[in-house]
């Protein structure tokens, strides 16, 4: 070459195989204009090879001897170009950019395979893909339909599809004039594939072996693959490039419906009335619309129905036909507005042609296992987004390894997604597929005794969790039995239970709620359980409606003082969190008295430490010191070690906050040594501030000082932010009062930053002393067992 660059140099600017290069630069292929262009501007030849390619007449072909078919071009017959006409896609720029990039990469041969859940656009994508390539390939475009889903499936064998492409690639005759077996056809399907530059599209691939025996070893050609299943076989063993679809991002799914009401001319707010389809079928009167709104409105109203079609292509598309011919009122049907009792589904269909979001449902549903089917449709019933691994096996009622196996193939099928390992999410059409699904196919009874295992494996790990955080010993209601096939969790320490809840944090609420829709004891028992994870992470508007759940159950349920006294608790320490002081002292008052009512006094002396620890925020210490003395008392009596040692700790703090500090070590080097006991990290690093509080108002800054670090390693095990901000806060006092200013800032600055964080208002006592506008803050440490640490 006059450049001095080999057939590899060439082949890797202009994206064309080396053996296809070899073969022109002998004579057996003729330069097409496409390849011709190529060089011309890898080679900066100013469009010299163009215009000798359209000059020089064509090479001639090789002898019939020469070509593994045995046929001359001309007797091959047309160029196929089978592709379907498939509509504008919309979108996707991102991966067909992806796919290209892939495959100027690509030296040979090339594989991709597209997959995603019913609906996504696969066959779109695959035929807009293989169009883009058609004048790289002018060897022609193959499609075939392998039917591994619709109305009546009828999977193709790969030796069904070798014959079609054969006759396809001009080849069917010589096939059949040879009697060939079916392995024959394949091998041949591969040969022909191999001497051409051919684009090919195999649609719904039911698994990798049905479409491996046809991909050519050698050439230039391209085979989209498209399936419902991720053939990740086609990665491992062909090198194929997997394409994931994923519905569409909420910008992208607003546009595809405002230029698809475009092209169809319809604005929809215009229309005189509004009927959905399935009424409109049923040929039934239509309700009035309204007028048409702002632009403003308009676009909501899209990005509304978006979200309601999940931002699936197909559910969009469907949905932007029904609203350029039925008008904005399609919206309120699809939100299920009062007055359109129609279900989702059925309006994101075509009446009368069999096109809908539920039928591409039901062709993949009907291919499951039975096993997988089941596993399916109870997902179904979880109620939060995202479910993990070990709730979705108590759902089932199956061990968690079996779980796992069928949530991989359900995942393998793009019927839920693993958002990371062990975590995994259901689209929400399919959710409201599956939960048709189950309503048909599993008893009322069934179903609910499905939920009320969910619900107690999580009420019971919860349980643990808190055991965790208070202590063995800490005050407990009785609660619902573990079921069995329930296998509730057990941590090793605070921080993984922490994480675990901060994983489940949405998901325990909507247990909350869902307990309360079926009348579930677990509907007040999992608040109080909750309560000290949702107070101490400052969720404290997810308490408040923890707890009114809780009321609103023990109502309903008459279940009487323990209940009552339960929902009463959470709200008071909602109230308290948020502040409302007035109110949080109402709901602490009735909880001791329902706990008294119910014969239960370590409910009642915890709920007093509570209120007294609130009264302390308040300064009122004297009425807090008598609510500690009676608390005291209640746990003496009783003879409970972890009661006593939380009003021991809370009696340090009143000595604390009434100014005498020697009368507060005792008191709380006592509770210290009780809570080690009891395994509690948080509460132990708790009175370690309030121990070193009391060290520091003495006088005894070494002490004070050790006694914070100590806090702040046992909070940094735990994750317990608002604790280690006070333990900070009182540390820089302690190094501000010895002269050590630069080290105070330091840890003022970072307790202040953690305490913006969680919009604590002590914040500004911090930056009262990293200003130096106020004294240093109290001697009271609020870093409180039920307080606001």
């Amino acid at each position: 070459m006059e450049r001095g660059w080999s057939l590899s140099q060439l082949s890797q600017r202009v994206h064309y195989s080396k053996s296809y290069l070899s073969r022109v630069e002998n004579g057996l292929r003729v330069m097409s204009l496409d390849l011709a262009r190529r060089c011309d501007e890898a080679m900066a030849t100013d469009g010299r090879l163009v215009r000798l390619a359209r000059e020089l007449p064509p090479a001639e072909s090789p002898p019939p001897s020469g070509r593994p078919d045995g046929l001359t071009p001309a007797s091959r017959g047309p160029v196929p170009a089978q592709l379907p006409a498939m509509g504008e896609m919309w979108g996707r720029e991102g991966e067909l950019s992806y796919a290209e990039t892939f495959l100027s990469r690509q030296h040979g041969p090339a594989v991709i395979a597209v997959d995603g859940m019913a609906g996504v656009g696969k066959t779109t994508f695959a035929v807009s893909l293989a169009a883009r390539l058609g004048a790289s390939h002018g060897d022609g475009a193959l499609f075939a339909d392998l039917r591994a889903h619709g109305p009546r499936p009828d999977e193709a064998s790969p030796h069904d599809l070798a014959t079609g492409l054969l006759h396809a690639l001009g080849l069917g005759a010589r096939a059949n004039a040879l009697s060939m077996g079916p392995d024959e056809r394949i091998a041949l399907v591969r040969s022909a594939l191999a001497e051409r530059r051919v684009v090919m599209v195999l649609d719904d691939a039911a698994r990798a072996a049905q479409v491996a025996p046809l991909l050519p070893a050698t050439g230039d050609s391209v085979v989209v693959i498209t399936s419902r299943r991720c053939l990740t076989a086609l990665s491992v063993r062909h090198g194929a490039l997997r394409v994931a679809l994923e519905p569409l991002p909420p910008q992208e799914a607003v546009l595809l419906i405002r230029r698809t009401r475009a092209l169809r001319g319809g604005g929809g707010t215009d229309k005189a009335q509004i009927v959905d389809p399935a009424t409109a079928a049923a040929g039934a009167p239509a309700p009035a619309v309204h007028p048409a709104a702002a632009r403003d409105d308009a676009d909501a109203t899209l990005a509304t129905v978006a979200r309601h079609c999940g931002y699936l292509p197909l559910a969009l598309r469907i949905a932007a036909e029904h609203l350029a011919e039925w008008g904005d009122g399609f919206a309120a049907a699809l939100g299920g507005e009062p007055g359109h009792a129609t279900p989702r589904l059925d309006l994101l269909a075509i009446p009368g042609e069999g096109t809908g979001v539920r039928a591409v449902f039901d062709w993949s549903y009907r291919a499951l296992p039975a096993d997988q089917a089941r596993a399916f449709r109870l997902l179904a019933l979880h109620p939060g987004a995202v479910a993990g691994l070990d709730a979705v096996a108590a759902l089932l009622g199956e061990p968690t390894p079996v779980t796992a196996r069928l949530l991989g193939e359900l995942r393998t099928a793009n019927l839920v997604m693993e958002v990371r390992p062990g975590r995994f999410r259901m689209h929400d059409l399919l959710r409201e597929y599956a939960r048709e699904r189950a309503g048909t196919e599993d008893g009322p009874r069934a179903l609910a005794a499905c939920t009320e295992r969910m619900l107690a494996w999580y009420l019971h790990t919860v349980e643990a969790a808190a055991d965790l955080v208070l202590g063995t010993g800490r005050h407990r209601v009785p609660i619902v039995d573990i079921p069995h096939g329930c296998r509730p969790l057990a941590f090793a320490s605070l921080s993984q239970a922490l994480r675990w809840y901060d994983d489940e944090r949405a998901n325990l609420l909507a247990c909350c709620r869902q307990a309360g829709a079926t009348n579930s004891p677990v509907a007040w028992q999992l608040p109080y359980a909750l309560w000290p994870f949702l107070f101490l992470r400052h969720h404290h508007l997810d308490l408040l409606e923890a707890g009114e759940l809780a009321g609103e159950a023990a109502a309903a349920a008459a279940a009487g003082p323990p209940a009552e006294a339960c929902a009463e608790t959470v709200l008071a320490s909602a109230r308290a969190g948020l502040r409302q002081h007035a109110a949080a002292d109402s709901h602490y008052r009735r909880a001791a008295e329902r706990f008294a009512a119910a014969g239960d006094p370590v409910g009642e002396g915890t709920v007093r430490l509570a209120y007294a620890l609130s009264c302390m925020r308040q300064q009122r210490n004297d009425e807090a010191a008598v609510l500690v003395g009676r608390s005291l008392d209640l746990f003496t009596a009783q003879g409970g070690r972890w009661g006593t040692a939380m009003a021991l700790l809370c009696v340090g703090e009143v000595h604390l906050a009434q100014g005498r500090p020697g009368q507060a070590l005792a008191p709380l080097l006592q509770a210290l040594q009780l809570h080690r006991a009891h395994g509690s990290v948080w509460l132990q690093a708790s009175t370690l501030t309030l121990t070193a509080t009391a060290h520091r108002e003495l006088g005894d800054h070494r002490q004070a000082v050790r006694c914070y670090g100590r806090a702040l390693v046992l909070h940094a095990r735990t994750g317990m932010l608002a604790g280690t901000a006070q333990a900070l806060h009182q540390l820089g006092i302690s190094l501000a009062t010895q002269g050590k200013t630069r080290a105070a800032r330091r840890a003022w600055l970072r307790a202040a930053g953690i305490y913006r964080s969680l919009d604590d208002p002590r914040q500004h006592d911090v930056q009262a002393c990293l200003t130096g506008d106020g004294a240093y803050g109290s001697a009271c440490s609020g870093d409180r067992a039920y307080g606001s640490a």
